[in-house]
């Protein structure tokens, strides 16, 4: 993880306190951070469903087990290795993250078919309207027509080439301004007569698919492990993962009972020398809050994992910031 140095974090920090302090004086001092780094795996020999073994790990340790690189994959594994049978991990399928593709927009409007979303073979993310005016989710990697948004808000049907999901998003944004919403039952109905002479057109609806409990984004350089055929949705309710008798990612219902593994934090320092503007309220509640912000903001910006938290070490008398022999003022941070 690449972590801000020297006089970067310095003028990191002597920014965050120019937005508050009108009075500044050069101060130095140190900067303590305690960062939760790669992580460690213990197995729980008890049966118990996905819920409650999310439950026990965060009763008792950190949560269940996340694996973001070969190195925690190969001790996920060799935990797993001693039981020949499944075992909960902390991956799930966000099956009711529904969206818009246009500004990210959330609605409380749906006009799914009868037994619409099905998530069919544990793979359909994106929706399309059928001619029957009701909507159907499917895989994204099919090819239909689609449904623009030209700037007026209207629809556009575009028919020649029909493409997937993803291929049609990227046309809409680039000739109009991005795939459809629907906000209503009339803008639905006037779709419904534009698209009856074929079977249905993608508009703007989609999906968040599988991810780690600590919400990281799924890294390219570290692709989902799933066994043959996996996932699949088999039972139509799988929408929980667990280690394979073979050490592989299969989706499972989540009410099944298996063994889980939880993650354990193993936890590094960084000490920091630096030097920064501050002035006589530099111990003022506001002015520690927004400069702990800005740092763990920057940090995050540069790969600091999303369950690393900051807090600054109050010193004995209960102030963040203590005056030097030299008169600057000495700072500590801690996790």
């Amino acid at each position: 993880m690449q972590l801000v140095y020297g006089e970067e974090l310095t003028n990191l920090i002597s920014a965050a306190m120019e937005q508050r302090l009108i009075h500044l004086f050069l101060l130095s001092g140190f900067l303590y951070l305690i960062l939760c780094g790669s992580c460690e795996y213990i197995l729980i020999q008890e049966k118990k469903t996905w819920k409650e073994a999310q439950d026990h790990c965060r009763q008792n340790y950190i949560d269940l087990a996340t694996v973001q690189t070969d190195e925690e994959w190969s001790e996920l594994s060799k935990l797993r290795a001693e039981l020949q049978f499944y075992i909960w991990i902390g991956l799930y399928d966000d099956v009711n993250s529904w969206h818009w593709s246009f500004q990210n927009e959330t609605f409380n409007f749906f006009l799914w078919d009868t037994d619409q979303p099905n998530n069919l073979h544990g793979k359909q993310y994106c929706v399309n309207l059928r001619s029957t005016g009701y909507w159907w989710d499917e895989d994204c990697n099919l090819t239909y027509p689609f449904f623009c948004q030209n700037g007026e808000g209207q629809p556009v049907l575009v028919t020649d080439p029909a493409m997937s999901w993803n291929d049609a998003q990227n046309y809409c944004r680039e000739h109009y301004t991005d795939l459809f919403t629907v906000r209503n039952r009339d803008e639905n109905k006037q779709l419904t007569t534009m698209i009856k002479y074929y079977t249905c057109g993608w508009i703007g609806l989609f999906r968040d698919s599988w991810k780690w409990l600590n919400q990281t984004s799924m890294s390219p350089y570290f692709p989902l492990r799933w066994a043959a055929g996996q996932p699949d949705n088999s039972f139509a309710n799988e929408t929980c993962a667990a280690l394979d008798d073979y050490g592989h990612i299969a989706d499972e219902t989540c009410k099944s009972l298996h063994f889980f593994l939880c993650q354990i934090a193993r936890v590094k320092q960084q000490v920091l020398r630096l030097e920064v503007k501050a002035g006589d309220n530099v111990n003022d509640q506001a002015i520690t809050a927004a400069l702990l912000n800005k740092v763990q903001q920057t940090l995050r910006e540069q790969g600091m994992a999303a369950d690393v938290k900051l807090a600054w070490r109050e010193q004995p008398d209960g102030m963040v910031f203590q005056k030097m022999k030299n008169g600057s003022t000495g700072m500590n941070e801690e996790l």
